[in-house]
């Protein structure tokens, strides 16, 4: 992007009317187009002698004759455009030129400048002649200003901890204290015994324990395979059977010895009970899982089988 010089504290002795400033800004931009068509070493130099004297007829142009007039914005726009383009031209035909540069004939020429240039000779020469053209190609660093000394510090707020409150147990769900000896009546006691027999028969048989999930699965009743989770877990609570994992990290059910039942009949023993979370897409993977066509536990008529 073209950048634009402008002369600081620098006015027009005489200004101009609004008329003679649009015919002035024409007359540049009709020489500024006529830089690029013949370009040569005056070319910068003439370009921006063009921008100045725009920048004047700019500084001139009230912001009240701006908005009412925009003619003269949009000639300052177009000085700008065609600027740029006359800029352009000029750096593919100095591109043309890098192959002849000679680095011993440009420091003649820059010494001869100086020379020409200098009132006083002198060696070395006087190479603050072209501090104010050198100054130009380097980008000047943005000023900033920073805070000095330090905030004062703000008051600290009394942070109110919650207290902690301690859950109180979930009540057990109570079942009798003794499991075997029940009233024929009571159907849902009978069954957990029968569970209790059958586990205990399975394993003295086979001499190894029941697969958990094979043993508690419905493969058609998600209702019922809870209600055998809840028939396992009164036994772990009353010390029946034990839950265990095997030597391939499935869950596995085996009864306990008699050793096992006289320390969970201690007084001191603690009484636990825990019940598995399932859900219906659990029951589903496990249903795909183990294939069965009948239960191990049969609820409906309260018999027990296994595959």
């Amino acid at each position: 992007m073209l950048k634009k010089y402008s002369k600081s504290n620098e006015t027009s002795p005489t200004l101009r009317s609004p008329l003679e400033r649009k015919e002035t800004l024409r007359k540049i931009i009709t020489k500024t187009e006529s830089l690029g068509k013949a370009v040569n070493d005056k070319t910068i130099e003439e370009l921006k002698t063009y921008i100045e004297e725009t920048d004047m007829i700019n500084a001139e142009t009230s912001l009240e004759e701006k908005i009412n007039n925009q003619e003269v914005v949009l000639l300052d726009s177009e000085m700008m455009n065609i600027s740029s383009n006359v800029l352009k031209h000029y750096t593919r035909s100095f591109k043309k030129l890098v192959c002849s540069y000679d680095q011993t004939e440009f420091a003649q020429k820059l010494m001869q400048h100086l020379k020409q240039h200098s009132n006083v000779e002198s060696e070395p020469p006087d190479w603050s002649l072209l501090e104010s053209d050198v100054v130009r190609c380097f980008k000047t660093t943005a000023q900033y200003s920073t805070l000095l000394g330090t905030l004062a510090p703000l008051e600290k707020k009394e942070i109110k901890r919650k207290k902690l409150t301690v859950k109180e147990p979930q009540a057990q769900i109570k079942r009798p204290e003794n499991v075997v000896a029940v009233e024929e009546e009571e159907k849902g006691v009978e069954h957990t015994v029968r569970v209790s027999k059958f586990i205990s028969r399975y394993y003295k048989v086979n001499q190894k324990p029941l697969d958990f999930f094979k043993f508690i699965l419905h493969p058609n009743d998600f209702g019922k395979t809870i209600e055998n989770i809840l028939q396992i877990s009164f036994l772990v609570r009353d010390g029946k059977v034990k839950i265990m994992k095997d030597a391939s990290g499935i869950l596995s059910i085996q009864p306990r010895t008699k050793a096992m039942l006289t320390q969970t009949n201690v007084k001191d023993s603690p009484n636990i009970q825990n019940v598995i979370n399932i859900n219906m897409e659990q029951w589903k993977i496990l249903k795909n899982i183990y294939r069965l066509e009948k239960p191990m536990i049969e609820c409906d008529n309260e018999m027990l089988h296994a595959k």
